[in-house]
């Protein structure tokens, strides 16, 4: 029975463990700090030596084992057990401890500090219960740097690292003003490793033996400062406080591979500075939003969501000077799909871009099938011809879902209208061109064949989303030569004031159109002006009113995308 009674509350002493370790772990990562164990591996590589000298068996200060060989993920920086510790174990230790006492562990000694070989669930316990010290068979490692359980062991760590990194990577020789200070221990390993991968592959270029002098300072320019640049630009260390730039390189390049291999298109350090930003920012504003971005996606229907804010897609295009560089085109397979490849070879060539293709398969489809072959073949011989790059990657399970993911990483949505949405509420309702529409957080080129897209028609109404089309139409113009029509149109007469705006917009860049003022419906006189003015695609802003609204009452980008025979570019 006391058997019992010593292992139950054991089992509350372990919970009760638990429960700390989960606090200090919050707070350590509110305030930037790490809860892990130090590593024996890495801070022996750091300020030890080869040396291996015998001490034996010792009574030791519990308070100053601070690492541990091979376990230090296991427990916290107290010894406080995670998730990864059995209850079982932990308290069958605690409970044989007032039984017959605790059996030594055996440690490393580095300076003033103790690493566990053996014995990490007897040190967890011995912190528990209050024991100042405990019996350890120790080894001693000479070090190169003292080390005391009082001392910032990570800086000292990370001082020697630094030190073995500029020795080996020939450092002192590189005449480039660059901070490479890292604030994990082990960093400095993994940029050698980008240097020695970088110099690999210039070897294999060159076919020659690259110096090493010669392979760092190219790494310099060619890899570190051209992320280092993206790191500036998008704010990152505001959003990362105690970290540094060095630190984000390896985060933002580790990233950068993961995107990879889960989207299967090749990503630039822009992109992945963007998404680490959306994903990962701890900054309150930033997290406030992806909460209620899932909140908003769980209670709402799809058809009912309004999708990002208005404009919102450009401030984030701000700093590139192309807007376009990343085409997403839809691909089913079907002749009308060509057709909106044709047109996204025409945009990336524009913008000197490339074109990132998808095909989205059923639950279940066969990724290896001949028709998935035959698609891979024809879009890449498509681009070959185009001189462009460019990939496509398989999705499975729906259309506007799957896009509607991968556009976060394009510019521009590019899909064959094969099915418009309908002129009744219910054909609305199930339209899922209509859903990816509303939701896309990119400008959505429809496509029910392609054109040179040289004259623009540009339906303006004055409201947030037509002012957008308007910011695009000025952009056509400036960067494609595109000819512009601005048109204007009241089924109950107009105000000259919504087309003056939009004429003192394009004249302050510089920018000269036609435009035209008509009394009538909305989406018929679009289409009519357009044929009139021999148009080849329409500029127009998305959905204005509330979702429900629109699908009840229907809409002007309905009609046009019904009725019109060539691109039509919806803006948000």
């Amino acid at each position: 029975m006391d058997n019992m009674h010593n292992y139950s509350s054991a089992l509350n002493d372990f919970r009760r463990a638990r429960r700390r370790a989960a606090t200090q772990e919050l707070l350590a990562r509110l305030g930037g700090r790490s809860e892990d164990l130090l590593s024996f591996e890495e801070a022996r590589r750091a300020v030890g030596t080869a040396a291996q000298l015998p001490r034996g068996l010792q009574e030791i200060p519990v308070d100053a084992i601070v690492g541990s060989v091979g376990r230090y993920e296991d427990f916290t920086r107290d010894f406080l057990p995670r998730q990864s510790i059995a209850a079982g174990r932990w308290a069958g230790i605690r409970a044989a401890i007032e039984r017959q006492g605790m059996p030594p562990i055996e440690v490393y000694k580095l300076g003033e500090a103790y690493f566990v070989q053996d014995g990490h669930h007897r040190v967890s316990v011995a912190r528990q219960v209050g024991a100042p010290t405990i019996e350890a068979y120790v080894t001693e490692i000479p070090t190169k740097a003292p080390l005391s359980p009082e001392d910032d062991a990570d800086d000292l760590i990370l001082k020697a690292e630094l030190a073995a990194f500029m020795d080996e990577t020939e450092w002192k020789q590189i005449e480039r003003e660059v901070d490479i200070t890292v604030t994990e221990p082990g960093r400095y390993r993994d940029l050698r490793e980008h240097i020695a991968v970088h110099r690999y592959y210039m070897s294999q270029e060159q076919g020659r033996e690259i110096p090493l002098k010669e392979a760092v300072e190219h790494w310099i320019d060619e890899v570190y400062s051209p992320v280092v640049k993206s790191i500036r630009r998008w704010g990152l260390l505001r959003d990362f406080p105690g970290r540094t730039e060095a630190d984000l390189y390896l985060w933002l390049m580790k990233h950068r591979s993961e995107l990879t291999q889960q989207l299967g298109w090749e990503f630039n350090p822009e992109e992945s500075a963007a998404d680490l930003l959306y994903r990962v920012s701890q900054r309150p504003v930033r997290v406030l939003k992806r909460i209620w971005e899932r909140f908003v996606d769980v209670i709402t229907p799809d058809t009912f969501e309004s999708g990002p804010a208005t404009g919102e897609w450009r401030r984030q295009r701000e700093r590139a000077e192309r807007l376009f560089s990343r085409v997403l085109v839809s691909l089913s397979g079907g002749p009308g799909s060509w057709e909106a490849l044709e047109q996204a070879i025409t945009l990336a060539q524009r913008e000197h871009g490339e074109v990132r293709g998808l095909h989205v398969l059923p639950k279940g489809g066969d990724g290896d099938s001949a028709q998935v072959a035959t698609l891979r073949d024809e879009f890449q011989r498509r681009l070959g011809d185009a001189a462009l790059p460019g990939r496509v990657v398989l999705e499975w399970g729906g259309v506007v879902k799957s896009v509607e993911k991968r556009a976060r990483w394009s510019d521009i949505v590019v899909l064959h209208l094969q099915h418009p949405p309908g002129s009744k509420p219910s054909e609305r309702l199930r339209s899922g061109m209509r859903a990816l529409i509303q939701r896309s957080p990119r400008p959505v080129l429809q496509v029910p064949r392609a054109t040179p897209m040289r004259y623009a028609l540009l339906a303006f109404d004055g409201s947030p989303k037509a002012t957008e089309a308007l910011y695009l139409a000025a952009y056509c113009a400036q960067r494609w030569g595109t000819e512009i029509t601005v048109l204007t149109t009241k089924e109950q007469g107009i105000r000259r004031s919504i087309q003056g705006r939009a004429r003192e917009y394009l004249e302050e860049r510089g920018v000269s159109a036609h435009y035209v003022q008509r009394i009538g419906p909305a989406g018929p006189t679009v289409v009519a002006v357009a044929g009139e003015r021999g148009c080849d695609f329409v500029l127009m802003g998305g959905y204005g009113q509330a979702p429900l609204v629109e699908v009840v009452l229907g809409s002007t980008v309905d009609f046009v995308l019904r009725e019109f025979d060539g691109p039509v570019l919806i803006c948000r």
